[in-house]
Parts: C-alpha cells; structure tokens; sequence
C-alpha cells in the first residue's frame, strides 16, 4: 500500500487504527504509516523491525498535533447552529446558482433598454469567466486566511456586484457588475462545499451534499423564471437586487453563528503561503480559453487568428501553470500530487466530462421546446422541471443513503451508466415524440445525474490529504464548471454546423423568407412570429430538430468518457471522526 493511499483514504489516529482491529492482526507497518500521515510525521524506514515500528507507532504526539485535534473538535456544532449554519450555506448557494440563470430571460430587456443586443451575451460571459477562473484559488485562500473571513469577503464582493448590476445607467458598468458579481460567486460556491466538509464527518457529509445538489437545481428552474417575472412585471434590475436582501441575511448569520478555527501566523506570513504567481497564470488561461470558446462561431470564425490565437495560448499558459505549480515553495493553487491519488485524478477528470454533458440538455432542451412547441422563454425553461427535479430529489436520497450506507462507488457507476442510457435516448427527441416519451427520458437522465453530481464529490475529499481538502474540493468544482463551459461551446459548434449548411439549402428553395431563416439564427421564437406557409414552417422546424439530434448525439461520447473514468474508481471506507481541514498539515 502506497504512502500516498494511507494519507489519503486509510489514514486514521493512532487511537482509530488500534481500535479498529486486534492488536495480534494489526499489520504494524500499515499502522505506523498511518499513524505518520495522520498527525503529519516522517513515515518510518522501509526496512524498520517490528520493534521499530511498534515504538513509532507509540510515540507521543507532539503538541502541534494535539492542538490540530482541538481545531478538528472545535469544529462540530451543536444541532442549532448546524441547523442555521447550513441554512445560510443553502442560501448562499441558492444566491451563486440563481446568477447563473436568471439573466437568461431578462436580457432581452436590458438589450432593448441599452440599445446593444450584439453585446448583450457579455452579460452572461462576465459572470461566467470569472466565476470559473477564481474557483481553484478560493481553496487556498480559505486555508490561509481562514474560512469565515473568505466567505465574507466573497459575499461583500457579490452583494457590490449585484448593487452595480441593479443600478447601472449602461451596458459597460452592467458588464462590470456582473464580472464583480463573479469574483464573488466563485467564493460563495467553492466555500459552500469547503465549509461543509469541515463541520460534518465523512459519514453523515453525503447527505448535506444532497440537499446542497437540490437547492443548485431548484435555483436552476426558478431562476429563469424569476428572471422573465421582473422583467416583464416589475424591472429587470430586480434580477440583480433581489440578491442583496438575501446576501444581507446570510452575511448576518455568517458573522454571527460561523465560528471555524483560524489559522495562526501574522499577516505577512500568510500572504507568503498564497501562490499568487500560479493563480494569476491559471486565471489567464481559463479567461483565454473561454474567451476563445466563446466567440468560436459566433463572433468570429474558429479559423480565424484570434480564436486560433487564444486557444494556444491558453494550452502553453496552462503547461506554464503546471511548472508552477511542481516548483512552487508557495502552498500551490493545484497541488500536483493530488493527481497521483488514483480517485481524485479519475473524479476530476470524469466530472469534466460529465460537465460537458449534463449541461447540455439544460441549455438546448428549452431550445428544442420552442423551436418545436413554439414555447415561450419562460416555459421552454420550466420544461426542464422533470430533468432537474430528478437531479434534486434522488441527490438527496442518494446522499441520505450513501450515510447510512457507507457505500458510493457502486452508486456513482451505476448512475453514471444510467445518465448515459438517458443521453443516447434524447436522440429520439423528434416532432412526433410523445409527451409520457419526453418526461420519461428527461426523468431517466435526471435520476442518473442525481446519484453522481455530488457523491463524485464525496469521493475525491475522501482520497484527498487533509491539508488539500480544500484545494481538493475547488480543483473539482472547477473542473464541473470548465468541463460545461467548453461542452455547451462544443455543442453549439456542432449545432451550428449542422443547422447553417441546411438553412442556405432552404433559404435558395424560398428566398422570399431568407430574412427571416437568417433571424432564426439567434431567435428560435421568429420561427412562429413570421407569417410563413404551414408547408415552409415545417421544414424550417425539422432543420432544427435534425441539428439538435446531432446536439444529442455529442452528448453521449462525453457521458460515455465520463463513465469510463468512474470503473477504476477505489473505495475508500468514510470516516466518523472530524478531520482537522483547517489548518491541518
């Protein structure tokens, strides 16, 4: 058994590994190793007697370890104000979450307003790049300055950005709120899952992770709701300041319930450990590759020098930010070593693929319904409830179950299988489809998403080494979020692709409505505002559907890649104990 395996998922207190089995079957070099990673010590000589190992084993801790143990203890919470703790954590996910939806069907009207519609995706770009960007570095910065603190700062920055957003008199200071509002999301979102895991054991932390999965999709069904209701009701600058009463109630809660450990040194010492270098460089080559997959297709051709031009970039920044990282005397943004550790390397890399895919229904579903239904905004939207309510209601049976189970890998295979079988029958999504069809399908994806968005998650800080927990946990968030980035960029790549060629082909057999296939393009809704003949409108719709099956088809090779890396995945018994996460070595 490797030392890097003990740290990660076998490591326990001398006190776990002693009473956990009798002394005359304890393998002592298992146990003395065990007994190192777990209070941060040298681990002892390959070709130790067992006398050695034994004395090792028995060494008194020192008193940096007892007083690491106190920091673990202090963290468990009595039942009320874990109840009002995770409450707020709730709300604070509910906050990042709505932000990325809730603009979706309030854009037309801030374009309009602003007289700016070809800039108006800046909107949702600003948030997003920064969302993504910052996540690896909040881990780190959490572990440096403390958690509390961090969480503060981010719900500030959030509540700022969203106040700039609600009160801007233009597009540019909008687009800068919303940039602003990012710098604050990717904190609420990465310090969520972070606190989380440091104020439940690994036992019971499954069914927190649950209802958390269910706030982010109940957030994703109402949020374009909400979005067209203050538009078309009240203003669209309610989609951004309804943000500070609830941020106002949570940084409320927050500074005055949250009690975490901090960690100890002077200022100057702490800014020394934070790799300021690393993040910078790895903030340049998300912002470069998004932006690259971003105007792809839309605003400029893929061959053209600039898409061309920030995608390499983005490749030798990121192999820049590698070295960093393997050189650094700093506390690394990604530690390198936590791709060693077999179920981190195989978790990450499977949720950026399932990234790819289980955003891709939620962003051409709603496109497929009003293309074929003639569904406005609001209602193609909520015609993802049976996808996202599946997500939700099984993430928390899922959760409930794997704590009093303690099994999960069995789970995320078989509901990762199952996601895929759902992606392949989207496939069938055509005019015809019944309704019991689409629901059923939809239901199947969401049961299968359901039993592997967070559990995945459960996974990786299991593996992880106490003291990268935390850089652990973004560096799969991040990796969620960048993997449907590029998907959603991927699929509307292949969707255009499959669509343009066909509607020239039909704007030359009825030039008389090419203004309006054109139009289409970028407003599915003109399909049925235009007055056309029933015969021209139909073929107009089956060019779609035909494009959005090849949207479907995509799906499946991300969901099936992602299935493939949870096969080898190990699993690792969860613990009852409190782990030191913060200021853990």
């Amino acid at each position: 058994m490797s030392a890097l395996e003990n740290q990660a998922g076998v490591a326990e207190d001398t006190e776990i590994v002693q009473a956990s089995q009798p002394a005359s079957t304890i393998n002592l070099k298992e146990a003395a190793e065990a007994t190192a990673n777990a209070v941060g010590a040298s681990p002892p000589p390959a070709s130790s007697s067992n006398a050695d190992l034994e004395k090792h084993i028995n060494e008194p801790v020192d008193s940096d370890v007892q007083s690491q143990k106190s920091k673990a203890a202090s963290v468990q919470l009595t039942p009320f104000r874990r109840i009002v703790v995770f409450v707020s954590l709730s709300l604070t996910m509910l906050l990042a979450s709505l932000d990325l939806t809730i603009v979706t069907t309030a854009v037309p009207k801030i374009s309009e307003q602003f007289h700016a519609l070809s800039e108006a995706t800046w909107i949702a770009t600003a948030y997003m790049l920064t969302t993504t960007a910052l996540q690896p570095l909040y881990g780190r910065l959490s572990d440096t300055f403390g958690r509390v603190p961090s969480l503060i700062v981010s719900i500030v920055v959030f509540m700022v950005g969203s106040a700039v957003c609600g009160w801007s008199q233009s597009l540019g200071v909008l687009i800068f709120g919303r940039a602003l509002q990012g710098v604050g999301g990717a904190g609420l979102v990465a310090l969520v899952f972070i606190i989380i895991s440091d104020v439940t054991s690994e036992e019971e932390r499954p069914a927190y992770l649950g209802v958390l999965g269910a706030v982010w999709s109940i957030a994703s069904v109402i949020g374009p709701v909400l979005g067209g209701v203050f538009s078309d009701k009240v203003t669209w600058r309610w989609a951004f300041l309804i943000n500070l009463p609830i941020s106002g109630v949570v940084l409320l809660i927050v500074v005055f319930f949250l009690r975490l450990p901090q960690p100890q040194g002077s200022l100057w010492s702490k800014l020394k450990k934070v790799d300021f270098l690393g993040s910078l460089v790895l903030i340049g080559a998300v912002v470069m590759m998004l932006l690259a997959l971003t105007w792809g297709g839309k605003n400029f051709p893929w061959s053209s020098a600039r898409v061309i031009c920030l995608l390499v970039f983005s490749v030798v920044t990121l192999g820049l930010f590698l070295v960093i990282e393997w050189k650094t005397s700093a506390d690394p943004t990604v530690p390198i070593p936590l791709f060693k550790i077999r179920n981190v390397s195989l978790s990450v890399l499977g949720q950026f693929f399932m990234g790819a895919a289980m955003f891709a229904p939620m962003f051409f579903i709603p496109i497929w319904y009003t293309i074929v239904k003639n569904s406005g905004s609001i209602t193609a939207g909520l015609h993802l409830l049976p996808y996202l309510l599946s997500i939700s209601l099984v993430s928390v049976a899922s959760g409930f179950l794997v704590t009093k189970t303690g099994r999960y890998r069995e789970l995320v295979i078989f509901g990762t299988a199952v996601f895929v079988v759902g992606a392949g029958l989207m496939i069938l999504f055509d005019e015809q489809i019944s309704t019991g069809k689409q629901i059923g399908f939809m239901v199947l994806m969401g049961f299968g998403l359901g039993l592997n968005i967070q559990i995945l998650l459960i996974v990786v800080q299991t593996a992880s080494p106490v003291k990268d927990m935390a850089a652990a946990t973004t560096l799969f968030l991040f990796m969620r979020i960048l993997g449907s980035s590029i998907g959603v960029a991927v699929m509307q790549s292949v969707f255009q692709n499959a669509l343009l060629p066909k509607l020239d082909e039909l704007s030359l057999q009825y030039p008389q409505y090419k203004d309006a296939f054109d139009a289409s393009v970028n407003d599915q809704s003109i399909i049925y505002k235009q007055v056309m003949d029933t015969e021209v409108r139909a073929l107009l719709v089956h060019i779609y559907v035909l494009a959005l099956r090849k949207v479907f088809i995509a799906t499946v090779p991300f969901a099936g890649i992602a299935l493939l890396f949870t096969l080898p995945l190990k699993h690792i018994p969860l613990r009852t104990n409190f782990k030191a996460t913060i200021g853990g070595e």
